[in-house]
């Protein structure tokens, strides 16, 4: 059966049951199809498979594995470095430690079908076309890998994941063609760019990303490094030439099913593709990812403007009214939480985890750790107590001044980082609390025992 009969039997299975609303039947994808049919000695076939993205977060961002098909043996496996522990109530813990371990492991094919179908999520492969050698090569090197003993690994991100994973072992089989191909290529965004371009929407995942990721991912890339993700690596590997050393002395002649027929010579100057064929099995219904993340910093800005007339209007009337303070230091105190808390948590990612992508994290200087201290001091501010009412004002101006500390950082005398959109909200919020805070602490002296009015 050909690559394409193949994405036609199993399309019309899989779309058939998810139509039903059924889980996926148990396929049989090598059919009737005789053993025998195959060239001697090379019964093995070899893709790449590329899921699409899912709906939970952790799944945002697509999947890579390797499916290789024995036709002798008729067996059918995929090879999978994606495996986690998804129900462990260590999870969250393990990943913002950078403590999360993956592993590989081997299903069979009519499984991984069935389980990407029911999530509803894209599943396309694209043939490899290695030597024989090379195909019994990477299935061994796949077998050992995924012993007990060697199977677990740390995962990365964006440096060692289920994509670079896959990678790395086609890489290896194909003598380093791969790399030779795109390692030095320059990538067409930054890490940050196409992390923020596959979470688009939810806004909140947009956010959380783009607020945790430091400079580190704003720095030029490589095609080679864009591979972390699984559709950016089946796009590089349609551009990669095997030279003669992979595939032999000889160029395999397709036939019109798919299969080899003859071998000539390799021609001088006439590499063969190392993709020799694609195709897609199941076709989600879902949006496609954006191919460019979305700015968003007009967005941004008007949100910024709209929270610091918030902060001065609360201020202005509770400089009038004694009971307008009582919502005026709620908002002080929970403003305080959200950005101390989350400034607090940038310097743990920082100082405490593995996570070099939020090292030196500038955004810092936006969520200043020390606003944590508005949660107590704003009950102060709603009972109208000049003294918590003026330490409020000093930590909020310093604050804003972080801030436009993070502003000149873009002058480029340090590693730049792209938040120019988290500093177009956090900026006019700031100084609209600022300038809310001096309002209130002006009126409060004024009205002090002792004091005359102008």
């Amino acid at each position: 059966m050909s690559l394409r009969g193949l994405a036609v039997t199993l399309t019309v299975l899989v779309s058939a049951s998810a139509s039903a609303g059924q889980p996926a039947p148990e396929i049989d994808p090598m059919g009737p199809e005789p053993a025998d049919r195959y060239p001697a000695g090379d019964s093995l076939r070899v893709y790449v498979m590329t899921m699409g993205p899912g709906d939970h977060p952790f799944l945002r961002f697509g999947h890579d594995a390797i499916w290789i098909r024995d036709s002798a043996a008729r067996t059918d496996k995929v090879y999978n470095f994606g495996t986690f522990r998804f129900d462990s109530p260590r999870l969250i813990l393990d990943f913002l430690g950078g403590r999360l371990n993956y592993w590989l492991s081997v299903s069979p094919l009519s499984r991984v079908i069935g389980e990407y179908t029911r999530e509803n999520r894209d599943i396309a492969v694209q043939e490899l076309a290695l030597s024989p050698a090379k195909k019994e090569e990477l299935r061994t090197a796949l077998d050992v890998n995924a012993r007990p003993e060697n199977r677990r690994y740390k995962y990365d991100y964006f440096l060692d994941n289920c994509s670079t994973r896959v990678r790395d072992a086609v890489d290896q089989v194909a003598g380093g063609e791969v790399h030779n191909a795109i390692g030095r290529a320059p990538g067409r965004m930054t890490l940050r760019e196409h992390a923020l371009r596959m979470t688009a929407e939810p806004l909140w995942l947009y956010l959380a990303l783009d607020v945790v990721l430091g400079p580190k991912v704003d720095e030029p890339i490589s095609r080679w490094g864009e591979t972390f993700l699984p559709g950016e690596l089946a796009t590089a590997l349609d551009s990669v030439r095997l030279t003669g050393t992979q595939v032999g002395s000889m160029r395999l002649i397709m036939g019109p099913d798919g299969r080899p027929i003859a071998e000539k010579p390799l021609p001088r100057g006439d590499p063969p593709p190392l993709v020799s064929g694609q195709a897609t099995l199941f076709r989600a219904d879902r949006p496609l990812p954006l191919d460019v993340p979305p700015s968003r910093v007009l967005k941004f800005l008007i949100w910024g403007g709209i929270v610091g007339l918030l902060f001065a209007a609360l201020g202005w009337g509770a400089s009038r009214s004694r009971w307008a303070r009582v919502p005026f230091g709620i908002v002080v105190a929970l403003w305080g939480l959200a950005t101390g808390f989350l400034g607090c948590f940038l310097v743990y990612a920082w100082m405490l985890t593995g996570h070099v992508v939020a090292h030196r994290n500038q955004n810092i200087l936006l969520c200043a750790p020390w606003a944590l201290a508005h949660l107590v001091l704003g009950v102060g501010v709603a009972m109208g107590r000049p003294g918590a009412t003026r330490k409020a004002f000093a930590l909020a101006a310093a604050a804003l001044g972080a801030v436009l500390i993070a502003c000149l950082m873009k002058i480029g005398f340090v590693a730049h980082q792209q938040n120019g959109r988290l500093i177009a909200f956090f900026l006019p919020a700031w100084i609209g609390i600022v300038g809310a805070l001096w309002l209130l602490r002006r009126r409060i002296a004024l009205r002090a025992p002792g004091t005359s009015r102008p």
